[in-house]
């Protein structure tokens, strides 16, 4: 794996961790993916770490951590909230799929129907959904039309998901029949977003829950919870009554090869690595780019354990406050001088051990409409002396600008080189680092920042990443312009020419990028890794579409 020196800022910070060589990996040589390559959130609260309390037992050439039939999986993130329409956040990620089934799934690149058995286009803006009709939850509540409508209802009032906002109405039909009508011709990719993105309950037990199932869910999946205790595990369990019988559909999201699945919270990466070697857990996403190795052919925990390392299709992003009162809002000499001080390559090697990517635009290439002629371009490529000079072109006058960011491992690290970077040109950067939670609730207060590090991703598109922050309708009651209060009429008119159905192309995905590196709002600066260790004893990993594991889907060995 190629590493590259880190100029200024090795020889002023780094220390001997983050220049530690690479072993080899092996490349998804046993991984299942249940869609396509999708975004995880690698952001973290770094709160304590627990471990599972199950023993060790050897079989064959593997240990497992529980017993039989039972997956011990390693999340870098409580839960928190388990409720079907909470905020989202890491730990909620790691679970969901486990716990919820939605109308639609994604397999290998294709949209398949989960509770959905088909759906049909009546005109531009409106659409059938028809449900199986013998759908039951956990708690044999059945689920038909009017849970449906309930759920999506229910998850709009939250405000919590602004893909759902395009939704103007939800109907009953009839007892299995549900119609969609929209505020709009949906977009590229759209209407797929919508139905992935609200979980589906019965009305009757969410009504029953004391605590909007926060704690206990009740959803669709073959697995009910056992035990939840905060900041340590949950435990589920196969109901052994799931209710889609018909096993040609069943899709790798809803399998359910796994008697118990206990998911334990270990927030601090080194941790993960102690749990593989120790056998606490069988299976670990995150273990630390620089302990890989450790568990790969030729390192000293080998024996037993495989190693597969992803390309997660998340993207770190830098965001400035485009606000009116902001020192960046009419000052692109200062916007440019920022993002040419930033050695996205040392932001890699540092980061992520050489093993992830430098990016060439607001996301990375893992998209099947990216453009791999932008690999090429001086997209604000490390250039120090590039950077000073729009520095002194700006109208900066020293004063210190606030970067937040949500804390973790992995994080903490990006935000420090960054502030060590601007540095070396003369910029005072405080790092302003917030807890998962608190984060979601302060990003669109234009007070809160200066410098946002962010991570997004999507699942399908490229587009579809830059509408998570430069598609302005979506913000419009929190900003009035894009996530970052960038108000441009132009920006506006190149997203929506991406997003939609008649204009989508090359072309207009083209004329996007171009004007954003142009304008240099935001722009991307490296794409992570997916770091999966696990014991023998799990023969296939299964990762849903945001490259989180399916415990219920991954098989074992005998």
């Amino acid at each position: 794996m190629k590493q590259k020196v880190l100029s200024l800022f090795l020889a002023a910070c780094m220390t001997a961790a983050l220049v530690a060589g690479c072993g080899s990996t092996k490349n998804t040589a046993n991984m299942e993916n249940g869609g396509t390559e999708g975004s995880t959130v690698s952001n973290s609260t770094e709160s304590g770490t627990q471990t599972a309390d199950t023993a060790a037992s050897e079989s064959g050439d593997y240990t497992r951590a529980g017993g039989e039939g039972e997956i011990v999986v390693g999340i870098i993130s409580d839960p928190e909230n388990m409720g079907p329409w909470a905020g989202m956040s890491q730990g909620r990620i790691a679970i969901l799929n486990t716990v919820y089934e939605y109308l639609i799934t994604r397999e290998n690149g294709e949209t398949k129907g989960v509770l959905a058995k088909n759906w049909t286009q009546i005109d531009d803006t409106t659409y059938e959904v028809e449900l199986y009709d013998y759908i039951h939850d956990t708690e044999g509540n059945p689920i038909t039309a009017s849970d449906i409508k309930f759920c999506f209802d229910s998850a709009l009032a939250t405000k919590n998901y602004s893909k759902l906002e395009v939704i103007d109405s939800v109907t009953v039909l009839d007892d299995y029949k549900v119609e969609f009508k929209f505020s709009k011709a949906l977009a590229v990719g759209e209407l797929e977003n919508v139905f992935l993105e609200c979980a589906i309950v019965s009305q009757a037990a969410y009504e029953a829950s004391g605590d909007q199932m926060a704690v206990d869910p009740v959803g669709t999946t073959a697995y009910k919870v056992e035990s939840y205790t905060p900041g340590s595990q949950l435990v589920l369990v196969n109901s052994n009554d799931y209710w889609q019988t018909d096993d040609s559909l069943v899709w790798t999201t809803s399998k359910h090869n796994a008697d118990k699945i206990t998911m334990s919270v270990i927030t601090e990466a080194s941790q993960h690595t102690i749990a593989m070697q120790t056998h606490t857990v069988d299976i670990a996403n995150g273990v630390p780019d620089t302990d890989v190795p450790k568990f790969d052919e030729g390192g000293e925990y080998a024996d037993g354990n495989e190693v597969e390392v992803l390309l997660d299709n998340l993207t770190y992003d830098i965001l400035y406050n485009m606000s009116a009162d902001s020192v960046f809002a009419e000052d692109e000499n200062l916007r440019k001088a920022i993002a040419y001080a930033i050695d996205r390559e040392g932001l890699n090697t540092g980061a992520f051990n050489g093993n992830g990517a430098a990016v060439k635009d607001f996301a990375n290439a893992t998209y099947p409409d990216y453009n791999k002629e932008w690999d090429g371009e001086d997209y604000f490529d490390y250039n120090i002396d590039t950077a000073k000079d729009y520095l002194a072109k700006s109208s900066y006058n020293g004063q210190s600008l606030r970067l937040m960011y949500t804390t973790s491992t992995t994080a903490d690290m990006i935000a420090q080189m960054v502030q060590a970077y601007l540095g070396n040109i003369g910029v005072t950067v405080e790092l302003v680092p917030y807890e998962q939670m608190s984060f979601i609730a302060s990003q669109f207060d234009s007070a809160a920042y200066d410098i946002m590090l962010r991570t997004t991703g999507s699942t399908d598109y490229i587009v579809n990443q830059w509408k998570l922050c430069w598609y302005s309708p979506d913000f419009e009651s929190t900003t009035g312009g894009t996530a970052n209060f960038v108000k441009d009429s132009k920006l506006d008119e190149l997203m929506a020419a991406c997003l939609n159905v008649n204009t989508y192309g090359e072309e207009s995905i083209d004329a996007f990028h171009d004007y954003l590196a142009e304008k240099c709002y935001g722009y991307g600066i490296v794409e992570g890794t997916i770091n999966s260790v696990h014991s023998k004893y799990i023969t296939k990993v299964a990762l849903d579409d945001r490259n989180q594991i399916l415990p219920g889907a991954c098989e074992l060995a005998e």
